[in-house]
């Protein structure tokens, strides 16, 4: 969204002009022009698409790839799963393209109108951004030149961004920027998370189940002819396996600190990689609202005074208290709070500060400086996404060597350690699982992992190996030497196995009994009620609040839906994990006001921010229908896609 730019994208005129190619829709840089990095070389000469007389270069496409994944690492809070899917890669290539198709679109309508920006207009708007002025305001060569060097531009593409800016203004900007989302959308969500609900509940462990009497031998006969497939032994193959993978290659690589250094300075320039290593202050506060300033300046003359913040609530009922640990400014849900809680020293209370919802009394509780990450610090981490980045373009390169080399060695023996590949043996199930039960250490995710067994159990005992690749890249190949078929065990021999899970399903049957009838009595009287003076009272967790606004990780997930979802008085009995849960919703209770209040002015901000690009990137679109899209090349998008991608994933460790 558009209210989501960060300061450097909003504030100033530079970042506005580096931006310009995101606005026209839901794009948002989160870093500099190249976004995640420079230019990748091999990406030139071709087309991706053309839209009239304009042609979309591979290198243009990649620099829109390289924004697209900041501005989604930025959405997701630094989360980078969607990198790990093919749906999440392609989403990614599109949302880049359709952004650039919009950005030529306009700028042809601009042309097709008669808007021409020329030389003059444009040295007129580069000369009055304020980042490129002295504190006196006047425009300064030598400071323009130096956030180009740090931004990686030259005078040429200042003058093209800045061009399609003012086209951009005069065909999109505009568009939309009344648009307000309608005061029942915005009701809804404020009846929706406004309201949370206090709930009793308890779990009830399979293992509390009585069993009155120890099984007889026919019952444990029967119970064993009955669960044959739990006391069978599986099948076992020994397999010599060698991998091959981006995390294996890269122990073969060597850095040199000069380049750890520039990899350094570079994140470091880069607002989107230097947040994931610095931070900024945090200050821990302890907040009165109030809705008039007499009552604002009374309280924070009796806080400023050693009047503790539990005697000032008994004092002034009607004050809305609240605590925020360890906040960026940014969570502070008002601007002016944000300001006087950052202002003001640690230990100390601020004055009144007239906020969109009232009055409020900051006291500051502790302050944490911010941090910036050292060289030193890093060296260790860059190092290790270097390696990763470069040996997942070798990782390609060295297949063939790879290839070759298993082509060579029948038994998987002579396989040389300085490609990346490195051999493992041993005996495992179909399940992954050693003969003693524990995983087998196989290298790799997940996908990987079962690819891996699916080999062992689908190749024949001695059958020639031959190299297996992945989507990713990864590579192996297997050699299964010896297979131990899967056995009945005898009852014999797993007596004591059969009678331990026969009492395991005995107390899971009797814990079901025993939840089923506190949950019949439960829906009658309340679980409360039901619980009184039984043995499982004790554990009973009374008034628990459930919030969607904060919610809660120490429940499992069915367990907190019924919890939001259900309506007062009633009960629900849930199976989950390895016990049974009663919830009983008592009653709910309202969220703070001034907490409602703040997160309904920032939605309605990004409501109408989502409304505003919707409408603009319709009118772009509407643009395709008098230069429509011709000559797409579906096989160089693909190409540009996957390798600009893997080539970001090896950076951030995914592969």
């Amino acid at each position: 969204m558009i209210t989501a730019l960060r300061h450097f994208l909003v504030d100033s005129w530079l970042g506005r002009v580096i931006a310009f190619v995101v606005f026209l829709s839901f794009v948002v840089l989160g870093g500099t022009f190249f976004g995640m990095g420079g230019g990748m070389p091999g990406l030139g000469g071709d087309t991706v698409v053309q839209i009239g007389s304009r042609k979309i270069t591979p290198l243009e496409f990649q620099k829109a790839i390289q924004r697209q994944v900041a501005y989604a690492i930025q959405q997701n809070g630094g989360a980078t799963e969607f990198l790990k899917t093919p749906e999440g890669r392609q989403e990614i290539g599109h949302a880049a393209l359709r952004n650039l198709i919009l950005v030529h679109e306009g700028e042809l309508a601009g042309e097709r109108n008669g808007l021409n920006p020329g030389d003059e207009t444009i040295r007129k708007v580069v000369f009055a951004m304020p980042d490129f002025q002295d504190p006196s305001g006047r425009f300064e060569p030598k400071k323009m030149e130096e956030l180009l060097k740090s931004n990686n531009l030259s005078h040429q593409t200042l003058t093209e961004e800045t061009r399609r800016m003012l086209y951009g203004s005069a065909t999109m900007f505009a568009f939309g920027k009344s648009v307000q989302p309608p005061a029942q959308e915005l009701d809804w969500l404020e009846n929706y998370v406004g309201h949370g609900q206090v709930v009793d509940m308890v779990r009830l462990p399979f293992s509390l189940g009585e069993v009155s009497a120890q099984p007889t031998d026919e019952q444990l006969k029967r119970y064993y002819r009955n669960h044959l497939w739990q006391f069978r032994q599986p099948e076992y193959r020994h397999a010599r396996i060698v991998v091959m993978t981006a995390g294996s290659v890269a122990k073969t690589l060597q850095i040199s600190d000069e380049d750890l250094q520039a990899s350094y300075k570079m994140k470091m320039q880069d607002p989107t990689e230097a947040a994931r290593y610095n931070s900024p202050e945090l200050r821990s506060v302890e907040v009165l609202a109030v809705t008039d300033e007499a009552t604002a300046e009374r309280i924070a003359t009796a806080w400023q005074k050693g009047q503790s913040w539990a005697e000032l609530q008994k004092q002034y009922p009607k004050a809305i208290p609240a605590t925020l640990s360890d906040a960026r400014v940014t969570d502070l849900p008002d601007p002016a709070l944000g300001k006087a809680a950052f202002d003001t020293q640690e230990g100390h209370v601020s004055a009144p500060v007239r906020t969109a919802a009232g009055w409020s009394v900051v006291h500051v509780l502790s302050v944490k400086p911010a941090k910036h990450a050292s060289f030193e610090s890093l060296k260790d981490s860059i190092r290790e996404d270097l390696t990763n980045e470069r040996a997942t373009a070798l990782l390609k390169d060295r297949q063939r060597a790879f290839e070759e080399a298993v082509a060579g060695s029948v038994t998987l023996d002579k396989i040389p350690a300085d490609i990346g590949a490195f051999p493992l043996e041993g005996s495992l199930d179909a399940h992954g699982n050693l003969p003693g039960g524990e995983p087998a250490p196989l290298p790799g995710d997940g996908t990987l992992r079962q690819a891996l067994i699916g080999q062992v159990f689908s190749q024949k005992k001695d059958e020639p190996p031959h190299v297996v690749t992945e989507p990713d890249g990864s590579a192996f190949a297997v050699l299964v030497d010896d297979i131990t078929p899967g056995k009945q065990e005898a009852y014999e021999s797993v007596q004591q196995a059969v009678k331990d899970a026969w009492l395991a399903d005995a107390r899971k049957h009797a814990t079901e009994q025993r939840a089923t009838a506190l949950y019949q009595q439960a829906k009658k009287e309340g679980l409360r009620q039901a619980l009184a003076g039984q043995k499982e009272e004790a554990m009973l967790q009374k008034d628990e609040h459930f919030s969607r606004l904060q919610l809660r990780h120490d429940v499992p997930a069915l367990i907190l839906r019924a919890a939001l979802e259900q309506k007062q008085g009633q009960t629900a009995m849930l199976q989950e994990g390895d016990g049974y849960w009663l919830v009983n919703v008592t009653g709910n209770y309202e969220e703070s006001p001034t907490l409602i209040q703040a997160i309904r002015q920032q939605q309605a901000v990004r409501m109408a921010g989502a409304y505003r690009n919707d409408l603009q990137e319709t009118l772009g679109m509407s643009y395709t229908r008098v230069a429509p899209l011709r000559h797409f090349n579906a096989t160089l998008f693909n190409d540009v896609n996957e390798r600009v991608l893997s080539m970001i994933s090896g950076r951030l460790g995914q592969q």
